[in-house]
Parts: C-alpha cells; sequence; structure tokens
C-alpha cells in the first residue's frame, strides 16, 4: 500500500501528462493551416508556455476558434483546455516547492560534517515536537531523520527543514516490501546511531521494533542496525512491555545487535524529580543518625506518575538497613487503580490487604509499607487523614500527582500550610503539566508556594540527548562490567588479571532486559550513596578515604587491592566474619542487601529456586539469612565501595 506522499506526487504528475496532451491537441487544432514544421513548433511552444504561466493560444483565442468551428469535438478540446490553462501552472508551482523542498533538505543534509552521527525518530506527535523543540546539542555534527506515517503540512516540513531536520513521510509499517530498501536508504537507517520509536501506540512501536534484525541470524529482509546501535522504545502499558521484554530477551546468551531500552515518560519525569530533590532531603546537614532516617511519603494521585512515584521510592527510599519507609496513597478511585498497581507485585512477598501493602519480614530486612486511601482531595476528609497520618509518623516528602490543576494547586496550598503550622519544611513536588504560565509564576517562588517545587514537565524532560545519551546508562554499563570484570582471589590462589578491558557494550547487549534495569537501579542509587556513605563514616568516626584503604587497599583487611584483582584475606566464611566485625562495611554490605531486595520485589520477585522465567531468586531473603544459606553472595554487596575505592585509587594517580 502506497503512502499519500507517493499518492499526491503521483496525481501531480499524472495532471502534468494530461494538461500537457490537452495543451497539445488545442495547439494542433489551432495551429492546423500552418506549415508541418512550424505548426509542430508553434504546437510545443503552446504546451510549454502554458506551464510558465503564459499560454501563447488565450482563452480567448480557444473562445472564438471554438465559435468559429461549431463542432462537438472543438467545443470539449476548447472547455478541457480552459481548465488545462489552470492545472498546468498548478502543477509547474508543485513541482518548484518540491525541487526547494528537496533542495533545501539537500543544503541542511550537506552543511553538516561528512561522518555525522544519526538520529531516526520515528513518530510526530506533540511529545515529539517537544523533543525537537528543546533540539539536540551539536547540530553541526548531528542529522536528524524524522519519519511520520501520517502527511505533514508544506509549512510544517519547510519549519522542521529550516531547524536542519529531515522529515520523511513514509510508513514502513505499510509500504510495499519493494519500497522498503529505497526508504531505508532514504532515512540512513544502516547508519543510524540511535533509533527512537515514539508513535503513541506502544502496538506500534513494538511492530517497528520487528522491523530491524535481533541477531546476526535474522531474517535478511530485517534491517540490520550498525553495531552500537540503541533503540529506544516508548511503551507506557505493562501488558505490551512484557512483550517486548520477552521478545528482546529471546537473545539472551548471545549479542543482540543493538541496545534496546523501553522508556516511560512518568519514569523519566519521576526519576529526574528524585535526583534533583531526594527523598532524603530533609535530613541533609541534620544529626539525626542514618537508621533514623525514615521516609513518609504522601503520593496524591494514582495515576501513571504516582505509580512511578511510589515504585522508585521502594529503591531509592533505603539509606540504611532499618530505616522505615512508609509511603501513603491517595485518590478518589483507589480500589480500582490499586488492583491494577498491585497486579505487579508477588504475594509471596508482600502481605496485601485491603488498604495496606507490607513487604514480609523474612523477604527483606527494615519496614517498608504502602497504604491506600479512598479520599477526594477537594474533600475535608483528605486533610484530616493527612493531618491524622501526620501526627503518627511527620511527612517527610510529598507528590501531588494530580492531573487536575486547580485541584493540584488547592491540594499545595493546604499541605503547605499545614505542614508549616508545625514548623515543618518538606519537599512539596507538584505536576504542573498543562499550564506554564501558572508554572512559571510558581517557580519564581511567589508569595502562597515558596516551598512548593514543580515536577518537570513532558516538555522540558523529554529531549534528544537525555533519550540518546543518558548518563545513567553509561553508568549501569559500567557498573555491569565491573560486576562482570572484578576479580576475587582466595587466599590460596595466584594470579592477578581481571577481565576489566573487555567490552562494556558487548556485555551489555548480551544481557536480558531485567539485568539491566537491575544494574540501573543500582546506579540510580549511587546518586544516594554520594550523601550516605560519607555519612556512614562520619558516624563511625573515620575518613572516608583513609577507611576506604584499611579496608580494600594494598594491605587491605578485608581484601588485599593488586592494582586489578581483589584477593581475600582467607576464605569466603572468613571474609565474611572479618566483615561483620567492621561496622562500616558491613552497615554498608546490609544496606545494599536490602535495597537489592526491595528493589527486586518492587519489580514483582520472590524468593526461591533461580529462576528468571518465574521470577525467584534464593537471595531475596534478609541479611542475616543470607549470611546463613549464602555466604559467599555477601561479598558483591560491598561492590559500591569496591568501586568508589577503584576510583579513589586511580584518582591518586
Amino acid at each position: 500500500m502506497k503512502n499519500n506522499k507517493t499518492n499526491t506526487s503521483r496525481f501531480i504528475f499524472l495532471l502534468a501528462v494530461i494538461s500537457f496532451l490537452v495543451a497539445t491537441v488545442e495547439g494542433a487544432v489551432y495551429y492546423e493551416k500552418y506549415a508541418p514544421f512550424f505548426r509542430i513548433l508553434l504546437v510545443l511552444q503552446n504546451s510549454i508556455n502554458a506551464f510558465g504561466f503564459k499560454a501563447t493560444i488565450t482563452l480567448k483565442d480557444a473562445f472564438a476558434y471554438m465559435k468559429d468551428n461549431n463542432s462537438v469535438f472543438s467545443m470539449i478540446i476548447a472547455y478541457a483546455y480552459g481548465i488545462a490553462v489552470f492545472t498546468a501552472p498548478y502543477c509547474t508551482l508543485s513541482f518548484i516547492y518540491k525541487f526547494l523542498e528537496r533542495l533545501l533538505q539537500f543544503i541542511v543534509f550537506f552543511r553538516r560534517n561528512k561522518n555525522c552521527r544519526h538520529i531516526v525518530v520515528f513518530g510526530f506527535n506533540d511529545d515529539v515536537r517537544a523533543m525537537l523543540k528543546n533540539g539536540v546539542s551539536d547540530r553541526k555534527k548531528t542529522c536528524v531523520h524524522i519519519v511520520s506515517a501520517e502527511k505533514l503540512s508544506g509549512e510544517e516540513i519547510y519549519a522542521l527543514n529550516k531547524q536542519g531536520y529531515v522529515v520523511h513521510c513514509a510508513d514502513l509499517l505499510k509500504a510495499d516490501e519493494s519500497d522498503i530498501p529505497s526508504l531505508v536508504s532514504k532515512m540512513y537507517l544502516e547508519k543510524a546511531e540511535n533509533i527512537i520509536l515514539f508513535e503513541k501506540s506502544s502496538v506500534r512501536n513494538f511492530s517497528l521494533l520487528q522491523l530491524f534484525r535481533l541477531t546476526a541470524d535474522d531474517s535478511e529482509y530485517r534491517v540490520m542496525l550498525p553495531p552500537g546501535s540503541k533503540v529506544s522504545c516508548r511503551c507506557e502499558e505493562e501488558g505490551i512491555s512484557r512483550l517486548i521484554s520477552s521478545y528482546y530477551n529471546s537473545t539472551s546468551g548471545s549479542e543482540a545487535c543493538f541496545d534496546l531500552e523501553i522508556i516511560g515518560l512518568p519514569e523519566m519525569q519521576v526519576r529526574k524529580m528524585y535526583s534533583d530533590c531526594p527523598l532524603h532531603t530533609v535530613y541533609r546537614n541534620t544529626d539525626i543518625p542514618l537508621k533514623d532516617w525514615n521516609v513518609h511519603l504522601l503520593v496524591a494521585g494514582l495515576g501513571k506518575l504516582g505509580e512511578e512515584a511510589v515504585i522508585q521510592a521502594m529503591n531509592l527510599g533505603v539509606v540504611h538497613e532499618q530505616n522505615r519507609i512508609v509511603i501513603d496513597v491517595f485518590d478518589s478511585s483507589i480500589v480500582s487503580k490499586k488492583a491494577v498497581f498491585l497486579n505487579q507485585f508477588s504475594r509471596d512477598a508482600f502481605d496485601i490487604t485491603d488498604g495496606r501493602v507490607v513487604l514480609k519480614s523474612d523477604v527483606a530486612d527494615g519496614v517498608l509499607e504502602i497504604n491506600f486511601f479512598e479520599l477526594n482531595v477537594s474533600h475535608i476528609d483528605f486533610y484530616d487523614a493527612v493531618r491524622e497520618r501526620s501526627e503518627r509518623e511527620q511527612y517527610t516528602y510529598a507528590v501531588i500527582a494530580l492531573e487536575d490543576t486547580d485541584l493540584a494547586v488547592n491540594c499545595a496550598i493546604q499541605l503547605e500550610e499545614m505542614f508549616a503550622e508545625k514548623s515543618v519544611r518538606i519537599p512539596i513536588l507538584m505536576r504542573l503539566d498543562n499550564d506554564r504560565r501558572l508554572a512559571e509564576y510558581i517557580a519564581d517562588e511567589n508569595g502562597s508556594l515558596t516551598d512548593v517545587r514543580l515536577i518537570d514537565d513532558r516538555r522540558s524532560v523529554i529531549t534528544l540527548d537525555m533519550i540518546t545519551g543518558r548518563n545513567i546508562d553509561c553508568i549501569a554499563k559500567e557498573y555491569n562490567h565491573f560486576y562482570n570484570s572484578i576479580a576475587l582471589l582466595s587466599a590460596g590462589e595466584s594470579g592477578s588479571d581481571d577481565d576489566s578491558a573487555g567490552n562494556p557494550e558487548k556485555e551489555w547487549n548480551k544481557l536480558r532486559l531485567f539485568r539491566r534495569s537491575s544494574s540501573k537501579a543500582a546506579a540510580y542509587h549511587d546518586e544516594v550513596k554520594n550523601d550516605i556513605i560519607p555519612e556512614l563514616a562520619a558516624e563511625n568516626g573515620t575518613d572516608l578515604s583513609e577507611k576506604l584503604e584499611e579496608i580494600l587497599g594494598r594491605n587491605g583487611t578485608l581484601m588485599k587491592y593488586n592494582g586489578s584483582a581483589w584477593q581475600m584475606n582467607g576464605s569466603e566464611e572468613e571474609l565474611l566474619e572479618t566483615m561483620k566485625k567492621d561496622r562500616f562495611a558491613y552497615d554498608l554490605a546490609s544496606l545494599e542487601h536490602r535495597r537489592w531486595c526491595c528493589y527486586m520485589a518492587s519489580a514483582g520477585w520472590k524468593a526461591g529456586e533461580r529462576s528468571d522465567k518465574f521470577r525467584r531468586n534464593p537471595c531475596l531473603v534478609t541479611q542475616q539469612k543470607l549470611m546463613e544459606t549464602r555466604p559467599e553472595m555477601c561479598k558483591y554487596d560491598l561492590m559500591s565501595l569496591m568501586a568508589r575505592y577503584r576510583k579513589y585509587a586511580q584518582g591518586k594517580k
């Protein structure tokens, strides 16, 4: 099935041919009395001039000839010629417009570096417009191709071309197989470093994903992307996301042809929110010990944004093996939303009742609970409930994830006043996607909402640089590479080489998507550890750099570092016993294990014999249980310290 752009071009071409033939017939009839040689030249002259806005035979001449030769044939030709005189110039204008459009694209493309980086974006909607408006950091070295399944207006194409974007109006899912090689070549898909599937439909994005070769042995009819390419697939539907994961995970054990990331806008918004304003913000620069850095989070609205605020808090709220994480969720239709939300949790990991979900005590240390309240945020009952919950345990963070702007602003004002009554200033983050002017007013810290911050709206979160070069991806890949390359030698072993020269990209492309998500969760928590680790060292009365050298350096008490690998002092059991005696190392290892357990539980995993398919892992137990059943795994909870020591050691050189 041909796309609309092709159909339009063919129509204009056909119209031009018909107009030319009609003008030719009219000329042949009108100049019938001339000598053959001059008759041919006059006919051609008239036909050509008709496309140049000034036909030699005017409409007045054609009408007069029709009157003098009163026949049906001359009348039909005259009327047809009358129409052709107007359609021929239209065809000329269309051709000039197309020529200038192509010329502009040509100029835009070749203004860039010959070896420019190609980014191909599928989809043209409001979110893509926002993405393009934010631009890309280096336009001269980057060529962005926009692929729209729908026909765009000439003005829109011209505006995009003027900004430096190349536009392709084509639907690869509906194009004839014979047309696909040509379209692929025009879009530079076989040279693109980044493919962004950003159609509104998650199903269409999945279908587009299947156009690319998954492995080297995949069908030759699929497009082979260049080595090191990355595909970012937008998907905010749980069911389709699992299908995509299952499809990509079929390459497990072998190297995939491209790196895949499933992205959702709410996830990106919440991620940035917790990065800019961490859950433990109220405890910074205080004397409160880490074990009492409890998180009491208020979430108003259980939409996609509210769900993400809850899920990510289960990972980023862990700052100690025993700190409490309590999340209160309020929504006027909580019953139906909660039923869908909790579908991703396992009853083997959580105790789930009508209004409360608690992580079981044998799954992880500390306390993690989520409370659900069916209350309308505009009613007084909501504020009464908030006061009551605040009396029991003071809130430390509030997220207003409501779509209704009026309701969100009113909620923010009331909560700010309520917390101020107790002289408590906690972060209040409010969603305000729909009214930019109001958002700017609030961001200027005017009057009644001085303590309220805004969750970055989609337009500022969605950028080409963030999607194609997200810093967290690099950290996660290095984290995974470190995990793969780290060499731990027992006291009796010899050797010093690790696999640090390996390729992080290739290692990453062999991972299942869940393993990648796990590495990203650890990378996200690194920002939290940047506050926690120095605080933990201070609580233990030690200098951090000296402590790292003491336990992990060349003469470390836990492991000896030889520049490329660590050698344990004794057996793994002896290492564990030594770690128990070092409060700093033990606390950090316990914290990291609890964080991992909370993250795994939030992703639907449970304890049991290891199985990725059934989401089971034997290490999903408390720290004490892990030391008893899998003591050899405890050393891996020190990896964040080991990574920090390696950077510290490299910085000293």
